[in-house]
C-alpha cells in the first residue's frame, strides 16, 4: 500500500512501465474499383461508359465486403447508376426509332404526270431528298420536296423494284418492303445520330397501288418519316447508297 508522504518527498510509482502508444489499426483501403465503377456509372450519359461501369461494378462487389476492402456502397452506387443510363438509353432508342414495324404504303400517282414546281412523285423523287409527306398512310399523287438543312417530315434513303412483273398483291409487296427498306436503313441510315437527336422517327415506305403498278410504276422508295416534322439536316451516313435500285 502506498502512504502519503510529507512535502518534498518523492511520490512512489506504481509498479510497470509505460510505453509509448502504438500506431493506431489501419483502416481497410477502399477499393479502386469500386471508385471507378461509381465514376463511369454516374458518366453513364455519354453510353460509351456503361459497359465498363458495369463490368467494374461487379469486379468491386467480390473486392468489398466485411473483412475486405472497403467501398461496397460505392460499387453498388456504380452498378444502380449504371442501371438508371442503360433504361434511359433503351428509352431513347425506342422513342426516336420507335415503331420499326410500321410500314405502310403510300401510293404515288397512276402514271407518271409532270408534278408542279417544288414536287415530286413516283417518278422524279430521287433518294436523298427530303419533303413533307401528308401522313403516313395514305394515298396521295406527289410529295413537296423541302430542304434537308429545315424542319421536315420524311427523307428518301434508298429505293428498290420489285422483282414480280405481275401486280403481286398489297401484303406480298409491304412484306418485301419491310425486308428490303430494314436492309437499306442499316446501311445508309446513321442511325446512332438520328437516335441521340432525340426524334421520333419510323421507317416507313412508298410503293405503287395496283393501279400504278399496271401503269409501269414499279419503284418502292424507303423514307425515313417523322409525324411531327422533327428532322433537320439528312439522316444518311455519308457516302450513302442512293442508286436505283439501291445495292
Amino acid at each position: 500500500m502506498y502512504e502519503p508522504q510529507g512535502p518534498g518527498t518523492p511520490i512512489a510509482q506504481p509498479y510497470g512501465y509505460a510505453y509509448p502508444p502504438g500506431p493506431p489499426p489501419q483502416r481497410p483501403k477502399t477499393s479502386g474499383l469500386a471508385i471507378a465503377a461509381l465514376v463511369l456509372g454516374l458518366a453513364g450519359c455519354l453510353l460509351l461508359p456503361l459497359l465498363p461501369a458495369f463490368i467494374l461494378g461487379i469486379m468491386a462487389l467480390s473486392q468489398t465486403g466485411p473483412g475486405k476492402q472497403q467501398g461496397r456502397g460505392l460499387a453498388i452506387g456504380g452498378l444502380a447508376a449504371a442501371a438508371f443510363w442503360t433504361i434511359g438509353w433503351i428509352a431513347l432508342a425506342k422513342n426516336t426509332m420507335g415503331d420499326l414495324d410500321r410500314h405502310t404504303a403510300s401510293p404515288p400517282s397512276a402514271s407518271c404526270a409532270t408534278p408542279p414546281a417544288g414536287h415530286a412523285d413516283a417518278c422524279t423523287l430521287k433518294p436523298g431528298e427530303c419533303f413533307e409527306q401528308p401522313s403516313v398512310k395514305g394515298t396521295f399523287a406527289t410529295v413537296e420536296l423541302t430542304s434537308c438543312g429545315s424542319a421536315h417530315a420524311a427523307e428518301a434513303i434508298g429505293a428498290f423494284t420489285p422483282a414480280d412483273t405481275s401486280w403481286p398483291g398489297a401484303e406480298k409487296l409491304r412484306a418485301e418492303a419491310v425486308g428490303e427498306c430494314r436492309r437499306i436503313m442499316e446501311k445508309n441510315v446513321d442511325r446512332p445520330r438520328l437516335e441521340a437527336s432525340g426524334v421520333h422517327a419510323e421507317l416507313s415506305y412508298m410503293g405503287p397501288g395496283r393501279e400504278s403498278w399496271e401503269n409501269g410504276v414499279r419503284t418502292v422508295f424507303c423514307t425515313i418519316y417523322s409525324p411531327d416534322s422533327q428532322l433537320t439536316g439528312s439522316v444518311l451516313v455519308p457516302g450513302a447508297d442512293l442508286s436505283i435500285p439501291t445495292g
